[in-house]
This record gives structure tokens, C-alpha cells and sequence, in this order.
């Protein structure tokens, strides 16, 4: 998977993208129609001829594919807990297609995955029966989640990072463990994701009055944390700094398109605009050079 290298902080043998996922394809006809439909769209795209790619394969076939199969298995209560894992591995893989693709399912496969953890007893049951696997996939459901609820909706924004937030940098904290000798490095890109939380956390505090919010506390407690209510461009200007600290080449560099995505949509400071959007880019083009994916639709 090209896109494997990308939805870690550092790619190497505990990349679970790779070395899970991949061996468990090879075996179980679920988790390969998954793969096989995002490899469908990487190839389409990195042969970036419209008319030879779909020649020779139509990713939209085996994405539907893929879906049809899920579909069949949807009551996953009946269903052995292998079936349930390989269900499970299916909608994170062909939710990373999305994500990557721009396709505009992303909101529908994200709820896919959340009623099939609720199924089978939550994340704490999956992580109890199905081990390093499992693990894996939950570190990165952990991070998902909560990169995608700015997306689905300004109050799913607002409850998932304050209620999950934390949960969220269980991948980065697992490579601080793995590679102590970044530790420094990784503490940086942990500020960074850490203030863009709190720069969208200030903005959607901002028009809490107008969403539909049933955690008092929870809200009283990121008003103090991002003192809500003050002017969010002191916020912007350290977000920024920090971005230029960091070095060039280090790893993670490609972290950083959600934070400046997310900082950049409330950015009204031309210079800050400038440095997040440069950012930005030179992130995509880190992962856009070693994936070789052009977007397109479902």
C-alpha cells in the first residue's frame, strides 16, 4: 500500500497498514475487496490517463463491491468475531480511501464504522479479543474520529475533541515509546495538533449557544483551557511559530495538513495565511510524492 507510509508518523515494521492488514487480505475475502478497491483508485490515479485506467480496472466497481459485502454482514451480532475484525479492518481501509480520495461517502463510512464497533461492544471489547490488530485499528479509529468530526458537523466537532482529543495521540505517543531519540521532535508535532484543537475549540465555543450541546462541564472546562471569548490571533501567530520551528526533513513533516487546514480556515491574518498555506503544501507534496494518488471522486 503506497498509502500506507503516510497514515503513520514513521513507517517501519510495526506499521500495522502493511504488515496487519496486508496478511490478513491474503486470507479473508472481506479485507481483500477493501484494499483491492483502494489500490483500484491509486492505480487510477497514478496512471493519471483517465481512459487507460478505467480500460483497465474501474475503482468505483470494486469500491461498490467492497460496500455490497459489508452490507451482507451489517448484522454483525450473528457474525463470529473474526468476520466482525475483518469487517471492522474493511471500513478503516476504505475509509483511509476516502479520506485520501475527497470522496464525498466520507460521512456515511465513518458512521459504517462507528455501528459496527457499537455492535460488537465497543472499542474495549475489540481491543480485548482481537490483540495486536486490533490495537492497531484503534489507535488509528482514535485519530480518524477526531480528525473527521470538524468535517461532519460544527457540534460533532466541538464533542469530539473535547470529549476525545486525548485519545487522539495514542498513535504518536506509541512511535515516542518506539523511537525516544525523536522524542523532541514528536513533542512538537504534539503541540501543534494540541493548539489547533484549541484554535477550533475557541471558534466553535464562540457559537456554542447555537449548537445542540449537552456537556456543561465539558464546555466549561475548554473555556478555561483556551480562554474563550479573546481575540484567537495571538493563538494563530504561536501556532505558526511553532510551525517554523519545526525541522525541515524531520519526521512527521507530513502531519501536518489537518492542523494547518484546520488553523488556516480560521486565519484572517494574511502572513498567517501565507506560512500555513506553504506548509500545507509542502506537506502534501511530501505525501503526494511518495503516494503518487490523485484525488477524484467516488
Amino acid at each position: 500500500m503506497k498509502i500506507a507510509p503516510e497514515m503513520v508518523v514513521i513507517d517501519d515494521n510495526h506499521n500495522g497498514w502493511r504488515h496487519a492488514i496486508l496478511p490478513m487480505a491474503q486470507s479473508n475475502e472481506i479485507v481483500m475487496n477493501a484494499v483491492m478497491a483502494a489500490a483500484a483508485y491509486h492505480l487510477a490515479g497514478s496512471i493519471g490517463n483517465e481512459t487507460v485506467s478505467q480500460a483497465l480496472i474501474d475503482p468505483s466497481l470494486l469500491y461498490e463491491s467492497a460496500i455490497q459485502g459489508l452490507q451482507q454482514r451489517q448484522q454483525l451480532t450473528n457474525q463470529d468475531f473474526e468476520t466482525q475484525q475483518a469487517v471492522i479492518l474493511s471500513i478503516v481501509v476504505l475509509l483511509t480511501a476516502v479520506m485520501v480520495n475527497g470522496c464525498t461517502d466520507f460521512p456515511i463510512m465513518f458512521q459504517m464504522l462507528v455501528s459496527a464497533l457499537d455492535a460488537i461492544g465497543g472499542e474495549a471489547t475489540f481491543a480485548e479479543l482481537g490483540g495486536e490488530v486490533a490495537e492497531f485499528s484503534i489507535r488509528q479509529i482514535r485519530k480518524m474520529r477526531v480528525y473527521a468530526a470538524p468535517l461532519l458537523s460544527p457540534d460533532t466537532g466541538l464533542l469530539e475533541i473535547l470529549c476525545r482529543a486525548e485519545e487522539s495521540f495514542d498513535c504518536l505517543e506509541y512511535y515516542k515509546r518506539l523511537y525516544p531519540q525523536h522524542a523532541d521532535v514528536f513533542s512538537v508535532i504534539e503541540s501543534i495538533r494540541q493548539q489547533a484543537y484549541n484554535i477550533y475549540l475557541d471558534r466553535a465555543l464562540k457559537s456554542c449557544n447555537s449548537l445542540d450541546i449537552n456537556t456543561d462541564k465539558e464546555v466549561a472546562e475548554a473555556e478555561d483551557s483556551v480562554q474563550v471569548g479573546s481575540d484567537d490571533e495571538p493563538l494563530i501567530e504561536y501556532f505558526t511559530q511553532t510551525l517554523e520551528a519545526f525541522p525541515k526533513g524531520a519526521p512527521g513533516e507530513h502531519c501536518f495538513v489537518w492542523p494547518c487546514y484546520i488553523v488556516g480556515s480560521a486565519s484572517r491574518n494574511p502572513r498567517h495565511q501565507a506560512i500555513l498555506e506553504d506548509t500545507w503544501s509542502d506537506s502534501i507534496i511530501v505525501m503526494a510524492s511518495r503516494i503518487c494518488f490523485v484525488p477524484r471522486r467516488c
